[in-house]
C-alpha cells in the first residue's frame, strides 16, 4: 500500500505558499534588475553617447563647452574645478559610492584632452524606483489577492470532501454506540457532485451496516441451533462411557467423539463471541494456561495414534489470563492440533515462558507463500492434509486481534513449525 500523503487542503496551502515565495523571490529579483540595467545599461550608454558628442563638437569648435545640466556635469583635464579624487582616475567607467549620494563617472581622451563625466546617481535610483519597484508591487498585490480569492474558493470547493472524509474516518461499522453516517451538515452551496458523493456513502453505510447485522444474526442463529445437537452427543457419550460392559476399542471411540463434540461446542462458542459487537462486554475468567494446555495435549494426543510423534512440555512459568476459557481454548487447540496433524515423527513441544506460549513441532514446516496466507480464510497450504477447511488459523489471527493476543508463525519446510502467541496482560 502506498504511503498516505497529507491533506488535500495542506497540500494546496503549502502549494500557495510556495507560489507566494517564488512571487516574492520574482519581485525582489525584477527589482535589482531594474536597477542594475538602469544603472548598467542605460545610464553608461548615455555617458558613452554624450562623450562622443562631446569629443565630435569639439572637434569643429576649440571653445565648445563641457556639459553641465542637472544631473550631468564634465570636466575638462585643465579644469581647476575638477575634484582631486577624480584626476588621477583611468579611462572608462568608474562608480563612486558615498553615504548620501551615488555617482558615474566616465572617463574618455582626445588629442591629449581628458574628458571627465560626472552623473549622479540619485536620479537614477528615484528612476528606478517609480519604473520598477512601484509597477512590481502593484503587480505583486495583485497576484496575492488573485491568490487569497483563488485559495478561498478551493477552500469552499474541497470543504465538503473534506468533511466526508472526517466522516467515513471516524465511522465505526462495528460499534453499535457509534452515531449513523451524517452528512446533512454540509456546507451550502455544495458542487452537485459533492452531494451525489454524500449520497452513495450514506446508502453504502447503511447496506453494509444491514449487511453486519445479518451476519451476526445468522452466526448467532447457527452457533444456537449447533449447540443443542452437540450437547445431545456429549450426554449420550456420557451415558455410553459409564456402561462397564464397553470394548476398550468402543470405548476409546466414544472417548474421542466426546472430545470432538467438545471442541466443537467451544468453536461454537468462539463463533457467537466474534460474532457479538466489540464494545459489547463479555464474561470472563481467570484461567490458567497451564491447565489449559494440558488439556489441550491430552485431546491431541488422540491425533498422534500409529505416529512416532511425542508430546513435550516445558513450562518455565505459571500464568494466569483473564478471558473467556472457551476462548483460549479454541485458539491454543487450533495451534496445537496444527503441530499434532503436520509432524509425522520427532516432537511437539509446549513451552510457557514470561508472557509467551510457545508450540513448536518438527513436522513438514511451511514455504514462505504458505506462510504469507496462512492466516487467511480458506487458505490451505501446498502440503495440506485432508479433513480440514483451512479457516482454523483464520479462526486464531480473528481471536487473538479481538483479545489483543500477538500471533506470529515462523516455519522452514522439512524442518517444522513455531507458533508463538503472547499474553501481554497475563500474570
Amino acid at each position: 500500500m502506498p504511503p498516505i500523503r497529507a491533506g488535500i487542503v495542506r497540500r494546496f496551502t503549502r502549494v500557495v505558499t510556495f507560489q507566494l515565495l517564488l512571487v516574492g523571490l520574482a519581485a525582489a529579483l525584477g527589482t535589482w534588475g531594474a536597477g542594475w540595467i538602469m544603472k548598467e545599461m542605460l545610464v553608461r550608454q548615455a555617458l558613452s553617447t554624450e562623450a562622443e558628442y562631446f569629443w565630435s563638437a569639439r572637434a569643429n569648435d576649440d571653445a565648445f563647452p563641457a556639459p553641465d545640466t542637472r544631473n550631468l556635469t564634465g570636466f575638462l583635464s585643465g579644469s581647476p574645478e575638477l575634484p582631486d579624487d577624480l584626476r588621477s582616475l583611468s579611462t572608462g567607467f568608474h562608480e563612486m559610492p558615498s553615504p548620501d549620494h551615488f555617482s558615474v563617472v566616465h572617463v574618455s581622451e582626445r588629442g591629449g584632452e581628458r574628458l571627465t563625466l560626472i552623473f549622479e546617481g540619485e536620479q537614477v535610483r528615484s528612476l528606478a524606483l517609480w519604473f520598477g519597484l512601484v509597477p512590481l508591487m502593484i503587480v505583486l498585490v495583485i497576484v496575492y489577492v488573485s491568490l487569497y480569492l483563488g485559495y478561498r474558493f478551493y477552500r469552499g470547493s474541497v470543504s465538503p470532501v473534506v468533511r466526508l472524509a472526517h466522516e467515513v474516518e471516524n465511522l465505526q461499522l462495528e460499534s453499535t454506540q457509534h452515531p449513523d453516517f451524517d452528512v446533512s451538515d454540509l456546507p451550502q452551496g455544495a458542487d452537485r457532485e459533492i452531494m451525489v458523493l454524500s449520497g452513495a456513502l450514506k446508502h453504502l453505510v447503511e447496506r453494509v451496516k444491514e449487511f453486519i447485522a445479518r451476519e451476526r444474526e445468522f452466526t448467532r442463529d447457527v452457533s444456537h441451533e449447533l449447540r443443542s445437537p452437540l450437547t445431545v452427543v456429549r450426554v449420550a457419550c456420557d451415558v455410553a462411557l459409564k456402561e462397564p460392559s464397553l470394548d476398550d476399542r468402543v470405548r476409546k471411540s466414544i472417548t474421542k467423539i466426546h472430545r470432538a463434540a467438545a471442541q466443537m461446542t467451544n468453536l461454537i462458542e468462539a463463533f457467537l463471541l466474534l460474532a457479538r459487537e466489540p464494545d459489547r462486554h463479555i464474561e470472563s475468567s481467570v484461567v490458567c494456561l497451564n491447565d489449559l494446555l494440558m488439556e489441550e495435549i491430552d485431546r491431541g494426543r488422540t491425533l498422534l495414534e500409529g505416529r512416532s510423534v511425542s508430546i513435550e512440555t516445558s513450562f518455565s512459568d505459571r500464568i494466569m489470563v483473564r478471558a473467556p476459557e472457551r476462548v483460549l481454548s479454541v485458539l491454543l487447540g487450533n495451534l496445537l492440533r496444527n503441530a499434532c496433524t503436520y509432524t509425522d515423527e520427532g516432537t511437539v513441544t509446549v513451552s510457557i515462558s514470561g508472557h509467551c506460549v510457545t508450540i513448536e513441532d518438527t513436522g513438514i514446516g511451511m514455504s514462505t507463500h504458505d506462510q504469507d496466507v496462512a492466516f487467511h480464510a480458506f487458505s490451505r497450504g501446498s502440503q495440506a492434509r485432508p479433513g480440514g477447511h483451512g479457516v482454523g488459523l483464520n479462526i486464531v489471527r480473528k481471536l487473538s486481534e479481538r483479545f489483543g493476543w500477538p500471533v506470529s508463525l515462523t516455519s522452514s519446510p522439512g524442518k517444522g513449525t513455531k507458533a508463538v502467541v503472547e499474553f501481554p496482560d497475563a500474570l
